[in-house]
């Protein structure tokens, strides 16, 4: 069960052409992307014929393809990765690395190839966002407004499944529904078996640079899907 790469293509294009400064353009664009990528993905699971348990593309720690590798992730990243993460069907985590430290997913390889592009759009639409927004401020300002960035647009990206399935035949639902959870029962036992991942710390942020961010972004209606 795989994810067609005509869609991932579809997804870049749609990035590529989102250059607003805008950052309720950047939110927006997310969703639309997140919606493809979702759309996509839920029509694998109802053309599947294997149980997840047979599925050809195994769950895997994610090392072989991190998202980034630096002498220390930046709190903001690790949000933001927390959010796409949740989004496809991974799990992120910070581990070590011979260069310091690496942002990884736990997840199948379909899955962390949706969130690699949103990640690699957004990571370079917040920098700018922040530099655009924050002229001369302070690095702590800029990680607060990030931050705050990147709540916005998970609030975006938390209703795409729900507008997804809503379009679905109630009685495919229910047969994908199991799948689904079946999956998410694989990757926590997976994440407990072989990486035991602890609580991860707490972020001290500038709260008013956070408000900004999210000011920035304000929640936006999801365009109908096309």
């Amino acid at each position: 069960m795989t994810r067609p790469p005509r869609a991932l293509e579809r997804v870049r294009k749609l990035l590529a052409l989102a250059t607003s400064p805008n950052p309720h353009e950047a939110a927006l664009a997310a969703a639309r992307a997140q919606t493809l990528i979702e759309a996509h993905r839920l029509q694998a699971w109802l053309d599947a014929e294997a149980e997840v348990r047979d599925d050809r593309d195994p769950i895997t720690s994610g090392d072989e393809q991190p998202l980034e590798v630096a002498k220390k992730i930046r709190p903001w990243k690790r949000v933001l990765a927390s959010v796409l993460a949740e989004a496809n069907g991974c799990i992120a985590y910070v581990s070590d690395h011979s260069e310091g430290q690496a942002m990884l997913l736990v997840g199948r390889q379909r899955d962390r190839e949706g969130v690699l592009v949103l990640w690699e759009w957004l990571v370079r639409r917040i920098e700018w966002l922040s530099a655009t927004h924050g002229s001369g401020r302070s690095r702590k300002w800029h990680e607060g407004f990030r931050i705050g960035v990147v709540e916005a647009i998970a609030e975006q990206l938390s209703t795409v499944a729900q507008e997804v399935r809503s379009q679905v035949d109630p009685t495919a639902l229910v047969r994908v529904e199991p799948a689904y959870a079946a999956h998410r029962e694989a990757l926590d036992r997976f994440a407990e078996e072989h990486l035991r991942l602890g609580r991860g710390r707490g972020i001290t942020v500038d709260v008013r640079a956070v408000k900004q961010g999210r000011a920035a972004a304000p929640g936006i209606p999801l365009p109908p899907r096309r």
